[in-house]
């Protein structure tokens, strides 16, 4: 069973397909190497047997037949019988002398097959190449080689390269089936991590063996998406509890005042205000969930079709233009440096609320008198804008939580506001891919905004010497401080 999804895996297919390459290949060399050493062994049996008339037919040149028939008797004695064979042959076919048959009469290249009996007595067929001329009119040589030595090298290339594509098969396929094996485990990991986390085990991973591999890096980007899901999963399980939560006091509220109007309301005008007070709370809840469905909307990434480039400065000069009356109608004192030219790519409408929603949480939840300051300015990688202000501030571990939808620092709910504001700053921010950080300003809470991915796209126009720009509110110039500005939660 184990064996089957062994061969069964991709990883095993690939390593039968190279073993099959790679065996195609063997015998393709193998055929290439076999055919020219069998071409070169031909040629030197040639060139032997060639020398060897050549230096006979020299010696003898004008010799008798006596002479002719001693030489080769003697050439016999000189060189092994085994190497050169001899057939000396008259006109009528006897052999005069020699070390072999009679022959058909051959002149030029011929094979001869000759018939032997090795040590073991077993009879071996053996070819003996050679060649034939005429010495003198009445007497024929042939001169001969065993061509046994060329076919034992044959079989001998022949057998190396099978056993060495037999063996290169042998290896792939057990390559194959120890990396079809290590692919399952790794695969069986994410499966396994798959079941539990279907299961209802959110929390569960797919392991990391830390080898910065194809998989481990697959397991990163599967975990981080997890995380992601886990994320969602528990905001919308918090989402529906505060919900249930926040929504059901004023509903509480709006039905006793609702049924006390209908006990004790004596005139229109008692059922005139009872109306007008359910439709305010009504307007409310409604207020609250088209902050959801916005919030929604943004974070699903639908608005980001319409991206464009828009003049950063611009907008935040608008919030400070806009927000200078309404923080001194509340007592506040607002200020605002900004340098021009800053530009990003982006929706300008979800920047300026996000803006806004800043500058509002700080008005509403700081003392009169506290200073607020709204600032942007060229950073080493983009724009970097900043909300700050000298109130009470966030305590820090409350920083993380402020961006949860429904969170207030107000538990009692006795202030005003729905708790969503900053979370749809925090999804604005998401959706350009803006760095949001909150920071102590000592004091007071400041925010930062750092534009550098929103500004990647968008040449940013260099910033004029006089960018500085005053808040009409006050006509007070400010800089923007070092540390990051604090946010405040509705």
């Amino acid at each position: 069973m184990i064996l089957a999804r062994l061969v069964r895996t991709a990883t095993f297919r690939l390593a039968a397909g190279f073993a099959a390459l790679f065996s195609v290949s063997i015998i393709a060399v193998s055929s290439i190497v076999y055919v020219a050493m069998t071409r070169y062994s031909d040629q030197q049996i040639d060139l032997s047997i060639s020398a060897e008339v050549k230096t006979i037919r020299d010696s003898l040149a004008g010799a008798s037949a006596p002479e002719i028939v001693k030489a080769i008797n003697d050439r016999l004695t000189d060189i092994d019988p085994d190497y050169f064979y001899y057939a000396l042959q008259d006109s009528d076919g006897g052999v005069l002398a020699g070390n072999l048959r009679p022959l058909p009469a051959t002149t030029g290249w011929a094979d001869i097959p000759l018939k032997t009996i090795d040590g073991d007595g077993n009879r071996e067929r053996h070819i003996i190449r050679g060649l034939g001329v005429d010495l003198t009119p009445e007497l024929r040589l042939f001169i001969g080689r065993d061509t046994h030595d060329l076919d034992e090298l044959q079989e001998g290339i022949t057998s190396f390269f099978l056993a060495g594509a037999a063996a290169t098969v042998l290896l792939a396929l057990a390559g194959g089936l120890v990396l079809s094996a290590r692919f399952l485990r790794r695969v069986e990991a994410v499966n396994t991590a798959a079941r539990h986390i279907m299961d209802g085990h959110l929390d569960e991973r797919v392991p990391s063996r830390g080898k910065a591999d194809e998989f481990d890096r697959l397991a990163a980007n599967l975990n981080a998406m997890l995380d992601r899901i886990q994320q969602l999963m528990q905001g919308l399980h918090q989402v529906s509890s505060d919900i249930a939560h926040d929504l059901r006091t004023p509903l509480s509220h709006m039905r006793q005042r609702l049924e006390l109007a209908r006990l004790k309301a004596t005139s229109a005008a008692d059922y005139d205000a009872a109306v007008e007070r359910a439709v305010a709370d009504i307007d409310g809840i409604l207020g609250v969930f088209a902050a959801l469905l916005r919030i929604a909307q943004i974070e699903a990434g639908a608005r980001r079709e319409g991206f464009a480039p828009i003049d950063l400065s611009g907008v935040f000069e608008t919030i400070i233009d806009t927000y200078g009356p309404v923080a001194d109608d509340s007592g506040h004192r607002l200020t605002g440096t900004v340098a021009t030219g800053l530009r990003i790519r982006g929706d300008r409408q979800l920047l300026t609320q996000m803006l806004a929603n800043l500058v509002e949480n700080t008005i509403r939840h700081t003392p009169p008198g506290t200073g607020i300051t709204v600032s942007l300015a060229p950073g080493p990688d983009g724009p970097v804008g900043q909300v700050r202000d000298t109130g009470p501030g966030i305590p820090e571990a409350a920083q993380q939580k402020v961006f949860q939808r429904f969170f207030r620092l107000d538990a009692s709910r006795m202030t005003p506001g729905s708790g969503l504001g900053l979370s749809l700053v925090a999804a604005v921010a998401q959706l350009h891919e803006i760095r949001l950080a909150l920071s102590d300003n000592r004091p007071g809470l400041a925010v930062t905004l750092d534009f550098a991915e929103a500004a990647k796209v968008v040449p940013t126009m260099k910033p004029g010497t006089d960018g500085r720009r005053s808040c009409p509110a006050t006509g007070q110039p400010s800089a923007i401080g070092s540390a990051p500005a604090p946010l405040r939660r509705p």
